[in-house]
């Protein structure tokens, strides 16, 4: 489905101002529509509903340009306040069906002011509510905080703690090239005595599509025995999937399960986030590491897209990024991961690590490392490992590694 949204521009403005507020509504128009014909453009659409209500469309994406919307409230403040205290402005994005929009179409001024007052304030109608603040006392950048009508729901049809021993941690060793050393380990969970149906550091097919809440949380409590048995180096890269995390209806299970992570082993932890669209959501991005940072030293995206558009990651939120290679015949293999790391300079100059999995075979090894990929996973790499692997060198010629050491 194509991106929609209804746009609402707030003032915050005394009730006697208020009052006159439909004198400055062309205004408000004008400038709107001036911004949107110049910066909205085709396919993208927008359909004025109001003088301060906008349905905004964009049919090629997944998600609407936050940044552009960011640029439409500065340009806006300016316009109607400049830099003094009289006002303020505030933009509203609403995503919600039919009957949850009309009903914040038919809002007062006052009311919808007030509502935003307080953020975890109810509001009168459904869906997801995104507010943006500028103004002279706003705080500089992206300021979207989300507004929910009820609390989030714990994931429902997850399967509760496994039984001592039902679970063992598999993992997978995590090689830096420029040092040929590995740094730690990449964690599945598997039964006794079985490998894991599931992996991140294998093809697409081995993804837990279908059961990713399970298996992040089976994983998690993998890592915690290893957390909790012998001492050891390097650090552990725990699943959590990105929609699952996204999604209302089960953040609040991810963020409980995130709080049991014992603080005081935060530099041994590491978050590799699977499902990542092609071009995530500026917003998306940022809540994400706001949940993740606490419990997390690094945060890893793992991708299944060679073009993955790094240039819209939020600066800082993000330590590496990993293609995984697809399953295709050599060649077309060989040729995705050099369009990935393509992408280098963009890498360095926004600090990132480009990174590599699901890598199989010499060739692939000897592609990665001509490109200059900084970390490598996959069957040519470490072969499953019942400890974690800790800090320490091993050269190119001695891959892969078979057991931990």
């Amino acid at each position: 489905m194509p991106a929609s949204a209804c746009l609402r521009i707030s003032l915050n403005l005394s009730d006697e101002k208020l009052a006159r507020l439909e004198a400055i509504g062309p205004l408000v128009a004008k400038v709107t529509s001036a911004f949107l014909e110049g910066r909205w453009r085709w396919p993208k659409r927008y359909a004025l509903e109001t003088p301060f209500i906008f349905n905004l469309i964009d049919p090629k994406a997944d998600t609407l340009d936050f940044v552009a919307i960011d640029h439409l409230a500065e340009e806006l403040q300016l316009k109607l306040f400049g830099t003094s205290d009289t006002g303020e402005v505030t933009l509203l994005l609403l995503d919600a069906n039919e009957d949850d929009t009309a009903h914040f179409v038919r809002m007062e001024h006052a009311a919808i002011r007030d509502a935003i007052k307080e953020p975890m304030k109810p509001t009168p109608f459904g869906g997801r509510l995104l507010k943006i603040e500028t103004g002279p006392h706003a705080v500089p950048g992206l300021r979207w905080r989300t507004l929910e009508r009820e609390t989030p729901k714990a994931a429902e049809n997850v399967a509760g703690p496994p039984p001592a021993g039902s679970v063992r941690a598999e993992l997978r060793g995590i090689y830096f090239t420029p040092r040929q050393s590995f740094i730690g380990s990449g964690v599945a969970a598997a039964a006794p005595d079985q490998s894991s149906p599931f992996s991140l550091v294998d093809g697409a097919d081995r993804l837990p599509v279908g059961h990713a809440e399970e298996f992040d949380m089976n994983a998690l409590q993998a890592a915690m025995r290893c957390l909790s048995g012998t001492p050891f180096t390097g650090v552990l890269f725990l699943p959590i999937c990105f929609s699952s995390l996204m999604r209302r209806s089960t953040r609040e299970f991810y963020e409980a399960l995130i709080r049991t992570l014992p603080v005081e082993r935060r530099n041994q932890l590491a978050a590799s986030v699977y499902d990542v669209p092609r071009a995530p959501s500026f917003h998306a991005v940022a809540q994400m590491y706001d949940i993740l940072s606490p419990s997390f030293s690094s945060i890893d995206l793992q991708v299944e897209d060679p073009g993955f558009e790094i240039e819209h990651l939020p600066l800082g939120t993000v330590t590496s990024v990993t293609y995984r290679l697809p399953k295709a015949d050599d060649r077309q293999r060989l040729s995705a991961a050099r369009k990935f790391m393509s992408q280098r300079d963009a890498f360095k100059r926004l600090k990132i690590w480009p990174a590599i999995t699901n890598v199989r075979t010499v060739a692939e090894l000897r592609v990665c490392l001509q490109e200059r990929t900084s970390f490598l996973t996959g069957a040519a790499i470490c072969g499953a490992t019942n400890t974690p692997v800790g800090v320490h060198a091993c050269g190119v010629g001695s891959l892969p590694l078979t057991r931990a050491a």
